[in-house]
């Protein structure tokens, strides 16, 4: 995986784990930002005002991506740490994991809470459902019935996805690529036309991949 692409979640999960009488229940979010993350925590807090710790791990997509995490009272590395651990190893980013811990009464030790978070976040990971983002690229193009064909070839050799095709007075074309493969595509444009093709638009967009075929996401609606 690249350090463009990451994954994230589509769809967040929750998930349970007991340990001699503790009690640990997780969930996972999809979250942009920092703002999010505290009103999730705030509204945590507020539902299990009664638990003993809700602790916590999210990571943000940025340059470099935000790391966060907290034992909130439990021994240190013990919790938020394990979590942040199993984001960081799945690549995953614009994500939150939460652990609220019920205390049934029996101390775990150190070893024991570690394990005990990992499995409980894990559980929330496992049921979410997780996609690889990529960064793409939608070009709008204009060509004449001569060059159709050829145009349509040269998008297929560069793994590009048809959103829309009209046959009119000219042939319209709406495609999407990787952003590796749109440089590739009008490269091979420029030198296929001598220069005389270019797209009528360009758009930056971020996408999942599905059975082969790039589908754009609106990251807000996550």
């Amino acid at each position: 995986m690249s350090e463009t692409n990451f994954n994230t979640l589509l769809k967040g999960a929750r998930g349970e784990f007991e340990e001699k009488k503790s009690r640990f229940l997780s969930q996972s979010f999809c979250v942009r930002r920092e703002e999010e993350v505290a009103e999730i925590l705030a509204g945590l807090r507020k539902q299990h005002y009664d638990a003993r710790h809700v602790c916590y791990a999210y990571i943000l997509d940025g340059n470099p991506p935000v790391e966060k995490s907290s034992d909130d009272g439990e021994p240190a590395k013990t919790a938020g740490l394990p979590m942040l651990d199993l984001l960081r190893a799945a690549s995953l980013r614009n994500t939150l994991i939460t652990v609220v811990r019920y205390f049934g009464g029996i101390k775990l030790g150190t070893g024991g809470l570690v394990r005990a978070y990992t499995a409980a976040a894990k559980g929330a990971l496992e049921q979410a459902v997780i996609a690889e983002l990529l960064p793409a690229v939608r070009l709008s193009l204009t060509v004449d019935y001569g060059l159709y064909g050829k145009v349509s070839r040269l998008a297929e050799d560069c793994a590009g996805t048809v959103l829309s095709l009209d046959f009119l007075a000219e042939v319209s074309l709406c495609l999407l690529f990787r952003a590796e493969d749109s440089a590739r595509f009008l490269a091979a444009l420029t030198e296929l036309s001598g220069g005389s093709l270019t797209p009528d638009s360009a758009e930056t967009l971020t996408c999942v991949e599905r059975d082969g075929k790039l589908t754009p996401i609106q990251l807000s609606a996550c």
